[in-house]
């Protein structure tokens, strides 16, 4: 889990655009919404934090052409995995490895990935690995814990980019 932080502090705390994707009415679809979120209200909206909902695809051409060198974006996954687990990896290379249990937004993901790719950008997806999206405004438990956590993990990665400097 470390090395997992790690990965994640390293690759948010460079030239990186995080984009929140995710369903707001729909439980636990909405996570990477609610991290983008609160990381804005604790560290100020510099621009590079996107809530794209569920049409990542009316924004990418935008965030292809913002001044980064990576984009994280931070979804809900379905996987065969414990709820509330970390998934990280590149879109491009690990995407295909991932898709297996991937995002809710798959095809979206993949076709943004593609257009990240082209436009010189490292794609990372961060992935919270969820049950329950169906109708519902809360996350559940396990997600909300996971998701706090990364949200301090974020808040830390983008204050220790601004501390280097």
């Amino acid at each position: 889990m470390n090395s997992l932080i790690s990965d994640i502090k390293n690759v948010i705390g460079g030239n990186c655009c995080l984009v929140g994707m995710g369903n707001y009415l729909k439980s636990d679809d909405a996570v990477g919404l609610y991290i983008i979120e609160s990381v804005k209200k604790a560290a100020g909206d510099t621009g590079m934090l996107l809530n794209v909902e569920d049409v990542i695809e009316a924004y990418v051409f935008k965030i292809a052409e913002m001044d980064c060198d990576t984009v994280v974006v931070i979804d809900a996954v379905k996987a065969q995995a414990e709820t509330g687990s970390i998934l990280f990896g590149t879109l491009d290379e690990e995407f295909e490895e991932l898709s297996g249990t991937l995002s809710t937004h798959k095809l979206a993901l993949k076709m943004s990935g593609k257009i990240f790719t082209e436009h010189k950008k490292e794609t990372y997806l961060l992935g919270v690995v969820v049950n329950n999206i169906d109708f519902g405004a809360e996350l559940t438990p396990a997600v909300k814990e996971t998701a706090d956590t990364l949200i301090e993990i974020i808040i830390d990665a983008l204050n220790r980019d601004k501390r280097s400097l």
